[in-house]
């Protein structure tokens, strides 16, 4: 029997005792998420669950401190193999040292040797606009001329981008009840930009990838944590409208269509239904291999679903409405739009 078949097979009587939608006809695709060493038990629940992911590598440091690009690539190699493949990942370069001699040598030459070695993307992060600054002192946005022939190797090895550029609006607010993400500021405050003394705004920020986005028309880009415009899906559609080349991730975001409203996340998703990809942003820490698996398998089978059926799904920041989308939909999001805008994810 064919895992087709055998999904084709599955007893939906039993997902609704679980009180979960009938399992689909394909392999469900995790686009964004972060295992970085080997975790069998984990693995194996990915296996189990029939899903497929993309692991990604972040340089995220804005200081003087020791990059582990290279770490994070070995780390990644053995997990897509020890996964058989089941996980894919993306590979990154750090962005520091711009403005220094070889520096888009050196870049290049992390990217291309991560593609012969089995990446299929390339993560920028948000420390560029919101961290890494020039030897003067002045911050630096991801348009900036020294990665441009960085951004051109990507686009020629028709590899896509990643963009994790900017934060939510709360990292320019004030840090009172209004922001909804007051918690991960005050535990995260390098990342809280309203108290640093001429730090770029997130107009400034998103600005600028619109510019690689215009520059690169061939370059397809994934905009990770709806493009940092999860407060304003409507901003967001018209940057949809106007850039073909980009599409979005909803990691760690699935909460903002919640919070947005079931009609208007419904009418959102419809009319962009090739354009979003689903993910997690799952982060494998120190917690046991097995705890892990159930933590992933758990939010998948919450979002499945709120996005497939009209259930009240119950989060800890209140009750919501299930989306219950069509199948046309759903499998766009949950599995073909990975397969186009992040090619080699899953086999065909």
């Amino acid at each position: 029997m064919t895992r087709r078949e055998l999904f084709a097979v599955l007893p939906a009587a039993a997902a609704v005792r679980r009180g979960l939608a009938a399992e689909p006809e394909f392999e469900r695709i995790d686009a964004h998420l972060h295992i970085r060493r080997v975790a069998p038990a984990l693995l194996d629940a990915i296996d189990k669950a029939h899903w497929r992911c993309l692991s990604i590598c972040v340089s995220s440091y804005i200081g003087d401190e020791p990059s582990n690009v290279d770490e994070q690539i070995k780390e990644s190699i053995a997990v897509s193999k020890a996964s058989k493949g089941r996980v894919q990942w993306a590979t990154t370069f750090d962005p520091r040292g711009f403005d220094s001699p070889g520096f888009a040598e050196r870049s290049i030459a992390v990217v291309q040797r991560s593609f012969r070695e089995g990446a299929i993307a390339v993560k920028i992060w948000k420390n560029m606009g919101m961290g890494v600054k020039s030897k003067t002192g002045q911050w630096v946005l991801p348009d900036n001329q020294a990665y441009t022939p960085v951004y051109n190797a990507i686009e020629k090895a028709g590899k896509p981008i990643v963009a994790h550029l900017a934060e939510p609006d709360g990292a320019w607010l004030p840090l009172d009840s209004n922001n909804k993400e007051i918690g991960y500021y005050k535990n995260n405050p390098e990342w809280y930009m309203a108290n640093k003394p001429g730090a770029p705004s997130k107009e400034a920020i998103l600005q600028a990838r619109d510019n690689i986005l215009a520059r690169h028309p061939k370059l397809r880009v994934v905009g990770a944590h709806l493009g940092s415009d999860e407060d304003h899906l409507d901003r967001l559609a018209k940057r949809l409208d106007k850039y073909p080349n980009f599409a979005v991730d909803m990691a760690a975001r699935v909460r903002y269509f919640m919070a947005a409203g079931r009609d208007k996340s419904r009418d959102f998703l419809t009319k962009y239904q090739d354009r979003v990809l689903y993910a997690t942003d799952f982060v494998l820490e120190k917690q046991e291999d097995a705890q892990a698996g159930q933590s992933l398998t758990r939010t998948w089978e919450q979002d499945w679903r709120y996005f497939t059926t009209n259930d009240t799904i119950e989060t800890r920041r209140g009750k919501y409405e299930g989306l219950g989308l069509s199948p046309a939909i759903v499998r766009k999001i949950f599995r073909d739009n990975a397969m186009h805008w992040l090619p080699g994810i899953a086999p065909a």
